[in-house]
């Protein structure tokens, strides 16, 4: 039998006592189970090391355009992710057999506000990108603008748990299943004003260590060239800057 949110949620009533054995929830509990369940999944995604894997994204760079949309109708339409993980430049006009992806720098927003020229132009755009992570839009903003269409803006992102339907089948990695379920006792409790079994609580603590050791991913650290540089160690590239 395949898994479902109404699976998950059944069991989690099971566990904090509001459903007997054979019992099933009713609509309103399967409603409100859900809203609980699919809204500990938007905080699990902005967890990094809750969400599983990442996707690749090509955004084709227009010439002397500096600013992208991505998320629902943007010219990348793709859910809106939580998180962009890195982003390198692609020149597009090189064959496929030699092409590179060259990183680039992610400024936050106060290095963004210090850069003085914004609409600088360029033939090759190998600097900087700004992400401003508004609503329901991300913009995404290219430093140098490309004054060429050859360029493609290659983005990677988390693979984010997507939000369930209440009966449809859902394919779980190993672990996830038992973590949204003991962890959604706990986020059920106070809508039924009952205490969660401290087995479970336990449960819940020790399924999301385990997932989150199994997605930990230890990036390398770099040494300068030199001693002499003036370098800094930047935690979102995995380098010296």
């Amino acid at each position: 039998m395949a898994d479902t949110a109404l699976t998950i949620i059944t069991d989690a009533l099971l566990d904090i006592g509001v459903l007997a054995d054979e019992e099933t929830p009713s609509a309103s509990q399967a409603a409100g189970g859900l809203r609980k369940l699919n809204n500990m999944i938007d905080a699990w995604n902005i967890e990094s090391m809750m969400v599983y894997g990442a996707y690749i994204h090509v955004i084709p760079l227009i010439a002397n355009n500096g600013v992208y949309t991505i998320g629902p109708g943007g010219d990348l339409n793709i859910p809106r992710p939580s998180l962009i993980q890195s982003a390198y430049i692609r020149d597009t006009s090189v064959p496929v057999a030699i092409r590179q992806d060259i990183p680039l720098r992610i400024a936050n927003d106060q290095e963004w506000q210090q850069v003085p020229f914004k609409g600088q132009q360029s033939q090759y755009p190998y600097n900087t990108v700004w992400f401003n992570y508004s609503s329901p839009l991300i913009e995404a903003y290219v430093n140098p603008i490309p004054n060429t269409s050859q360029f493609s803006l290659v983005i990677w992102v988390p693979g984010d748990i997507a939000n369930f339907t209440l009966n449809q089948d859902i394919i779980l990695s190993p672990g996830y299943k038992r973590a949204l379920t003991a962890n959604l006792c706990i986020e059920l409790a106070g809508s039924y004003q009952v205490e969660v079994p401290a087995s479970v609580v336990q449960i819940a603590k020790d399924s999301k260590v385990w997932i989150q050791t199994a997605n930990l991913q230890i990036n390398e650290m770099g040494l300068p060239s030199a001693l002499t540089d003036n370098a800094f160690w930047d935690y979102r590239s995995g380098g010296y800057v």
